[in-house]
Order: structure tokens, then C-alpha cells, then sequence
């Protein structure tokens, strides 16, 4: 005959008694596994891991639980249930459904997981298979003084762990702002393992003997253009000896992280995540801030040369003005003669009349700033862009808004559609396949209505303050080109003169297609009427006359 103490619960286990009526032994009544981690390495060399194990067996044969399986999760975290770092947790979830397991027992609930939202999304599916969980430790099950019991011991778990992260990051962040990279570092560089020792991180990564120079090596070669591909840049690392030091041949994969993902930290950067700043660091760096630009310029597809051609400082009007004779780009050359160094401009067109005549550096330079000075809109025209643009930005705006309120009403109509649909459904109208049909409808019709609203929303921004810096700028074009950075100046040309310009040697520069603010004040001659553009703010096609003003200003 069997029964249950008075007062147990549905977890107690049942006695039997003997034939003399006295309680004996517990009678196995329900099977269940057991279920112990570790969260670091160090402690899997310890005693916690058999600590656990025989607390849950000792609970176990008091509860009447037979022991099926133990899972040991042997130095993983619990912050997560990813598949990587969870494996044996996994296991023990798949061991549950295919079997009749009635009991998870673990010594306490932050060994089951330390985040609220992973803690009851787990126990929701183990008890789809008909398992409850058990703590050793802790007072927890289905009465509701054992699940507030259990919210907060899940809740205490997520913040501690929460906490702990926290300390973490901010660690690490306090390193990388004083130089020194918090994590493993990229292959050239000897990781010291101060966390296997149980030290903290105090010194930064050095140079590996062996394998920096081969990285370093390659990346210089691979800056001049040397390599067409990553595989002949992998292929030249193994044949220096990375892949004998290694122990392995080199991938694409690994080319791609060197000259990727670990490139900020071969120049001696180090990107704090958290912060979004770059931080200079201890460590050796292998190639300069020059040979990082050339290496991102030879993967995006255009050689060293070809950037250095585009961007030459010493010539910013190189390949921006014309030869008049020609229509060729000018080009740029420096001579040495008894007074030094000598600069200057001239045609590369060899069946040009001009080719091989120069033109003086600072002549042209100089002739192109007065050009820009002169071309440059006067007050009368700038006050007049200035107020029409603010017109019609606050027309455009009224716009909008009117648009927004149309949205907001239909949002309105909607929610109230998606009210009714749950009522319906209540009310027995709707099935539920029907109900679920029309729910999705109506909540796909919301999202599309919300996304339009969005984007008429514009956002609001002080224009009168933008258009008077834009005026300063406009005014003043010469002194902007003159005070610009040499790759900047190349935008700005294009800017005001997006085909070029001719010069012609003695005389000047010659007939350009100009800007569409530059051509409208030439065009207008202060008359607002040219200005106004019906179809918005942005600008409309340019007149008939294409923008081309027949005038010569001399040098």
C-alpha cells in the first residue's frame, strides 16, 4: 500500500511502508538527469563539478529521482544558450524529449542560465516534454510562492550577470584606452595568456620572432600592388615560411582577416567598440598609415599609382584644366635646375602644338583663383537664393505635414480595424484559421501605413542657418579652394566647374560649363524669377544656354 507524507508536495517522493506499517525507503517514481557546469576552465581542474554532481545525486535519492544521465558542461558560460557555448545543455534538452524525463535537476538556478529571458524560455519547453525543473539549492516549483521564488532568483542571475559583463567591458575598455588590445591578438604577434595564468592583461602584445616579419613582408608588397589576388599574396607568405611556423598552409580566409579585419592593428590602432574611438597602441606596428591606405586602394580595385595620380597634392589642378588646343588634361612635372626644384603645368598630348611647353605652377594657380573671384555671386544674388530656397523649403514642409496627418488617420482606422478582428474572434465570428488570416492582413496594412508616415516626416533643421553658411562658402570661392586640403580641392573644382576648364597659354582660361548656383548667377543678373524652381528645392534642368559664358580672364 502506498501514500504520501502529509503536506508533500507533488515533487516528494512516495514511501512505501513495510508490513508492519513503518515507512521504509523511497520508491523510485520518476526518472530525470542531472545537470552541472563550470564556467571557466580552471574550475573543471577543481572539485566543483563533482561537488554539484553529488549534491544533485544526494537530492535525487530524496526526492525518489532516478538518475538517467548526468551532462557536464565543463568550462562554458551561462550567459547565453548558444549552440557553442552550450553544448552539453543542448544535449540535455534533446535527451528530454526523446525520452520520458520527468525531472532537470541543477544545483541552483544561475547554473541553468543567467538570463531571465533564457530562463523561462527553456523551462516553457521543458515542460512541453513533461519535465520540471529541480534546484538542489532553492525553494522553486509550480506553487506561486515557488515561482516568484523562482522569478527572482532568475531575475537576481540575469542582473549579477549583467553586472559582471559590465565590469567586464568597462575593463576592457580602460585598456584599449591606455594602448593595450584586451583580446587575443592577430597572427604576427605572441599572445602571453595572462588570463590561463589567472593574470590580467597589463602589457601589450609583442612582435612574434618568426612570423612578423613574413606578415609584415607581404602587406609592404601587397601596398605596392605586387599581388593581383589573395591567393598569390597566401601563396608568397607560405613560400617565406608562415605556413612551416604555422603548421599549416595559409588560406584565403586568413589572408582576407591580414589584410581586413586585423589591418587597423598592424598601423598601431587599436578601435575601441564601446567608446567608437581609435586609440594609438603599445604594440609594434608592422606597416605605416600610408601603406594601410594603399593596401584598402589595391582590394578596392585601383593601384597605388592610379591614387597618387588622382590625388597629387603638389598639382590640384592636374587633370582638371584642359589645353585649349587640344581639349587633353594638363598634366603635372617637377625640374631640377641650378635654382632648386621647378613646378609646372603643360599638355601630355604629344600631337598637341603645345606639348612640352610649360606653364608655371604659381601662374596658373594664381589665374585660377581670380577666375573663381570672379565668378563668384555677388550679395544681391545670394539674399535672393537665400529667401527663395526658405520659401519653398517651408512649402515643401506644409507638404509633408499634410500628407503625415493623412497617414495618422488612416493609422487610426486601422487599429481600429485590428480591435475589431479580436472581438470577432471572441464573439465565435471569425475560426481561427480565419482570425489568424485576417489579423495578418489588417497588421501588414499597419506596418505599410507607419513606414509612409515615417518618411514624411522630414526632419526638421534650422535651413535659414544652413542656407547662411552656404552663402559664406559660396562667397568667397577663391579664399575656400585656396584653404582647402589637396584631395578636397578636387570635389570643389568639380563642384563649380564639373567639366573643367581650358587655358590657353598667355591668355587665359577659357569658355566652362559652370555650376548650377554659378551658371544661375550668371543667368539672372539679380532677377529672382530665375531662381524659382516649381517642382521643389532641388534644382530643376538648367536653361537653354547650357551654362557656357563666353569670357576670357587673363592670368
Amino acid at each position: 500500500m502506498r501514500r504520501c507524507l502529509k503536506g508533500a508536495s507533488a515533487n516528494d517522493a512516495i514511501l512505501r511502508e513495510n508490513e508492519f506499517g513503518v515507512p521504509g525507503a523511497p520508491l523510485s517514481y520518476m526518472r530525470g538527469i542531472i545537470y552541472i557546469r563550470v564556467s571557466s576552465g580552471e574550475q573543471v581542474k577543481g572539485t566543483s563539478l563533482e561537488n554539484q554532481e553529488e549534491l544533485c545525486r544526494a537530492y535525487c535519492k530524496q526526492k525518489g529521482i532516478e538518475v538517467v544521465a548526468v551532462f557536464r558542461e565543463e568550462g562554458e558560460s551561462a550567459k547565453d544558450l548558444s549552440l557553442n557555448n552550450r553544448k552539453e545543455f543542448l544535449r540535455a534538452l534533446e535527451f528530454c524529449r526523446k525520452n520520458k524525463i520527468e525531472a532537470f535537476v541543477v544545483l541552483r538556478v544561475n547554473r541553468f542560465a543567467r538570463n531571465t529571458e533564457d530562463h523561462f524560455a527553456v523551462r516553457k519547453i521543458l515542460l512541453g516534454y513533461g519535465t520540471s525543473l529541480h534546484s538542489v539549492t532553492e525553494p522553486i516549483g509550480n506553487k506561486p510562492s515557488e515561482k516568484f521564488m523562482e522569478t527572482m532568483l532568475a531575475a537576481a542571475s540575469d542582473y549579477e550577470n549583467g553586472i559582471r559583463r559590465q565590469q567586464c567591458t568597462d575593463g576592457m575598455s580602460q585598456k584599449i584606452n591606455q594602448g593595450i588590445y584586451p583580446w587575443k591578438p592577430p597572427v604576427g604577434y605572441v599572445c602571453l595568456n595572462f588570463k590561463k595564468k589567472g593574470e590580467k592583461k597589463t602589457l601589450p602584445d609583442p612582435a612574434d620572432e618568426k612570423v612578423f616579419p613574413i606578415i609584415q613582408r607581404g602587406l609592404k608588397e601587397y601596398a605596392q600592388g605586387l599581388y593581383g589576388s589573395q591567393a598569390q599574396l597566401a601563396a608568397a607568405l607560405d613560400k617565406w615560411g608562415l605556413a612551416k611556423v604555422r603548421g599549416k598552409p595559409t588560406n584565403k580566409s586568413l589572408v582576407d582577416r591580414i589584410l581586413g579585419k586585423y589591418l587597423k592593428f598592424y598601423v598601431g590602432i587599436i578601435d575601441n567598440p564601446w567608446t567608437k574611438k581609435e586609440v594609438k597602441g603599445l604594440h609594434t606596428a608592422m606597416i605605416t598609415t600610408e601603406e594601410l591606405f594603399n593596401i584598402q586602394l589595391v582590394r578596392s580595385g585601383k593601384s597605388k599609382l592610379a591614387k597618387r595620380d588622382r590625388f597629387n597634392p603638389m598639382f590640384p589642378l592636374r587633370r582638371f584644366v584642359l589645353c585649349d588646343y587640344c581639349k587633353e588634361s594638363l598634366t603635372g612635372s617637377t625640374s631640377r635646375g641650378n635654382g632648386g626644384l621647378f613646378n609646372y603645368y603643360h599638355c601630355k598630348n604629344k600631337h598637341c602644338t603645345m606639348f612640352g611647353k610649360t606653364i608655371k605652377k604659381d601662374v596658373l594657380e594664381k589665374a585660377f583663383i581670380e577666375y573663381l573671384e570672379k565668378i563668384t555671386p555677388k550679395n544681391k544674388f545670394l539674399e535672393i537664393f537665400k529667401a527663395t530656397v526658405l520659401d519653398l523649403w517651408k512649402e515643401k514642409g506644409q507638404l509633408y505635414d499634410l500628407e503625415a496627418e493623412k497617414y495618422e488617420k488612416e493609422l487610426v482606422s486601422l487599429q481600429q480595424k485590428r480591435k475589431n478582428v479580436f472581438e470577432m474572434r471572441e464573439d465565435g465570428t471569425y475560426t481561427p484559421e480565419e482570425f489568424k488570416e485576417r489579423k495578418e492582413e489588417v497588421e501588414a496594412q499597419v506596418a505599410a501605413v507607419k513606414i509612409s508616415m515615417s518618411e514624411c516626416r522630414i526632419d526638421q533643421l534650422d535651413a535659414e542657418g544652413v542656407l547662411t553658411y552656404a552663402n559664406n562658402f559660396i562667397s568667397n570661392l577663391g579664399r575656400q579652394w585656396f584653404d582647402l586640403s589637396p584631395t578636397l580641392r578636387q570635389r570643389f573644382q568639380k563642384l563649380v566647374l564639373p567639366e573643367g576648364i581650358p587655358y590657353k597659354k598667355e591668355k587665359g582660361f577659357g569658355t566652362a560649363k559652370l555650376g548650377y548656383i554659378y551658371e544661375q548667377n550668371q543667368l539672372s543678373a539679380g532677377n529672382s524669377s530665375r531662381l524659382v524652381d516649381p517642382p521643389g528645392i532641388e534644382p530643376g534642368p538648367p536653361p537653354c544656354h547650357g551654362g557656357v559664358i563666353p569670357i576670357y580672364y587673363g592670368p
